[in-house]
């Protein structure tokens, strides 16, 4: 497309089942998991500050559409792109789901949990203005811990601030007690994508090992692909987790063994064998002054 320029394109939708349904219809900008995967539809995953137009802004559509049962309809996109010249491309996904008080309501359940299944599709949508390529670049914004899924956590996150879209990805982190070498925590992953002007959390997971406060040194090492040149980058950054909060994410940790707190039996036992070189001692004094009293 070109700066300014107007396009309409269209998705034909079929309806097989003999009653009509109503879709709902979603424009949603692309982002990035934190399995490193890319998501085209609706998730809570906030915008990054380098995304200047998501796709939801630059298209109009119908929030909906309803399609007699055993019929198609053509559903229209109206896109608008921004009047300032834009290098590389602008990445989403338009998504159809079915109107949720219209869907089955029948649901599996296992070991008392309950599930039900939500069917989205999902197009998607690349816009670009030109061929020109752009220098791939990568941050680390920030590391800090936590928990997902219950599970401890320390989060790496990290941001493509160029529109353009990295593939065939992996990372390895490590993370060392400042001043060792010797890394306590490491994760490795691959094949990942990382959407355009995006950023996401990568976990190193501890794995059932609890947190302990103290200053560590993350090291990570990505690597990408774009233009299909690979790119590494190496980053380091100093982080410290505090007592309270290493306390608070062990506590609720799902993976750690909850046992009975025995701290208090050391300091028992040492007081135990005091008092027995206590008794001891005074029996022995004893001893002796009886055996002076009657040697005089």
């Amino acid at each position: 497309m070109k700066p300014g320029q107007k396009q309409t394109i269209t998705v034909s939708l079929t309806n097989n089942t003999s009653k009509s349904i109503t879709v709902n219809v979603g424009a949603n900008s692309a982002k990035t998991n934190l399995n490193g995967v890319i998501e085209y539809g609706q998730t809570s995953i906030e915008n990054d500050k380098t995304l200047k137009y998501p796709l939801n802004e630059l298209i109009k559509y119908p929030k909906s559409v309803v399609i007699p049962a055993k019929e198609s309809k053509t559903v229209s996109f109206s896109i608008s792109m921004p009047n300032k010249t834009y290098l590389g491309i602008i990445l989403g996904g338009l998504t159809f789901q079915q109107k949720e008080s219209e869907t089955d309501k029948t649901s599996t359940s296992k070991k008392g949990t309950i599930i039900q299944n939500h069917f989205v599709y999902a197009v998607a949508v690349i816009l670009k203005e030109s061929d020109d390529k752009l220098t791939p670049n990568l941050n680390l914004l920030s590391v800090s811990p936590s928990q997902i899924n219950g599970k401890n956590e320390i989060s790496a996150r990290i941001q493509n601030d160029q529109s353009l879209l990295m593939s065939s990805g992996k990372i390895t982190a490590k993370i060392y007690k400042k001043g060792s070498n010797k890394a306590i925590y490491s994760s490795t992953s691959k094949n990942l994508q990382i959407a355009p002007n995006s950023n996401f959390k990568y976990p190193i997971y501890l794995k059932g090992k609890e947190i302990q406060s103290g200053d560590y040194v993350l090291k990570l090492k990505v690597s990408a692909t774009a233009y299909n040149n690979s790119k590494t980058w190496n980053f380091a950054r100093n982080f410290s987790i505090k007592s309270k909060k290493a306390a608070s994410l062990n506590k609720s940790d799902v993976d750690i063994k909850k046992s009975s707190n025995y701290s208090w039996i050391i300091p028992a036992i040492i007081v135990f064998l005091l008092l027995i070189i206590i008794l001891l001692a005074v029996i022995i004094f004893k001893i002796k002054r009886n055996i002076k009293n009657n040697s005089d």
